[in-house]
């Protein structure tokens, strides 16, 4: 789903890789030229943090699937381990028995001094034993060959696992970083209601951007399923009706275990911006469009990832009743019901401020890494749940408010 995003991305992913201050950025951080100039200058700087964390999500997915398939191979070592330990008395005796004895009357506590048709039956007996034996030692060396092979896939996981590790620890310090550069730019230009006003200008042409994207998206997306023989998609929704969407199904179908459910619905939709909404976070942030992306445990992600300093403003984004809660993966939570009839869940909070009854822009907490974001960066986990169904991208959303 992050091609929803991906124009706003082109110009400035190369940026990642490069000195985080530059001539360019110095330029950027003068504090000259006009209202236009430094809006653009702030634009610059937040495209290269919400770059800077399209990178972060990508390598923390990378990360989170790596560590399931490592559990996954290191199980099925310790599973063969066990049949292979098993095994070793049963081998152990069948080596004992071959070298004592010798063919199928070779053992003369069996054969004796018995008729012939007891010997007979001694010899299908020992036949038997033999058999059994040799597929006993078969099974033992398919389980070590199995073995062996499930060893070096293990190595190998590990050590992709390590570099991964690596590769996302890099990324998130470059997110973070430039979050933090983004800190500086916005404190330096943004000093005046000229300087606002343009940059709400700049932020609602890039938000006009994106809805033709997602438009264009949407209407390919239900050509597709038409094409399909399906009931046309989500065709009557994502139609805006106040900060609702109108239609029989207010969001997609895909829960946090789900599987084949549809991600993609309601792509593109906005559901509020201008004076109606605004950003949860009251500070610098980076995020990218990361809905629907695998996470650790077979789950998708069903919200945007906010990075922001430990500590930063989390506000309520209408009006509306802020209701603390707490979980195993989002920590300190807060589920928020809207005045415009829509939920929004905001997770990892460090800690709470005003709860209760809160009016649009009042601070409810502030950022941090609760929950299975101690082993991220501090972030704003946030959700839309539109009606209070199911969640929906609020990618969307966010870029035209933040």
């Amino acid at each position: 789903m992050r091609k929803l995003g991906s124009f706003l991305l082109v110009v400035v992913l190369c940026t990642v890789s490069t000195p985080l201050i530059g001539h360019e950025s110095a330029r950027a951080d003068s504090g000259s030229g006009t209202a236009e100039d430094a809006a653009r200058a702030i634009t610059a700087a937040r495209d290269r943090a919400n770059a800077a964390a399209d990178a972060w999500a990508a390598a923390e997915s990378k990360l989170e699937l790596l560590n399931d398939e490592r559990s996954s191979v290191d199980a099925e070592v310790a599973a063969l381990q066990r049949k292979a330990d098993a095994l070793q008395k049963t081998v152990e005796a069948v080596a004992v028995h071959r070298y004592i004895g010798t063919g199928t009357t070779g053992i003369a506590l069996l054969s004796g001094n018995v008729g012939p048709t007891e010997q007979a039956q001694t010899a299908v007996l020992v036949d038997i034993i033999n058999e059994a034996s040799s597929s006993s030692l078969d099974e033992f060396a398919d389980i070590h060959k199995q073995l062996d092979e499930k060893k070096v896939k293990a190595d190998r996981t590990a050590r992709d696992y390590a570099a991964a590790q690596r590769d996302y620890a890099a990324k998130q310090d470059a997110a973070l970083k430039e979050v933090e550069l983004l800190k500086i730019v916005e404190n330096q230009r943004l000093t005046s209601e000229a300087v606002k006003k343009a940059l709400d200008a700049q932020r609602q042409k890039n938000a006009e951007q994106l809805a033709l994207v997602a438009a264009d998206q949407l209407k390919n997306d239900q050509a597709k399923a038409v094409g399909a023989g399906s009931d046309g998609g989500d065709i009557g929704q994502g139609v805006k009706s106040g900060n609702t969407a109108s239609g029989g199904s207010a969001g997609g179908t895909t829960g946090s275990g789900g599987s084949g459910g549809r991600p993609g619905a309601g792509a593109g939709q906005v559901y509020g911006s201008g004076a109606e909404w605004v950003c949860p976070i009251q500070g610098p942030t980076g995020f990218a469009d990361t809905w629907g992306e695998p996470r650790s445990g077979g789950r998708k992600h069903e919200g945007v990832d906010m990075i922001s300093p430990r500590g930063t403003t989390i506000v309520a984004v209408v009006d509306g009743v802020a209701t603390p809660q707490q979980n195993e993966l989002g920590g300190t939570t807060i589920w928020f019901s809207g005045a415009d009839g829509n939920k929004y869940y905001y997770a990892h909070l460090d800690s709470y401020a005003k709860l209760g009854n809160v009016v649009k822009g009042e601070v409810i907490g502030y950022v941090g890494d609760t929950g299975n974001a101690k082993f991220s960066t501090p972030h704003l986990h946030f959700e839309i749940h539109p009606l209070g169904g199911p969640a929906v991208d609020p990618y969307p959303t966010v870029a035209a408010n933040c």
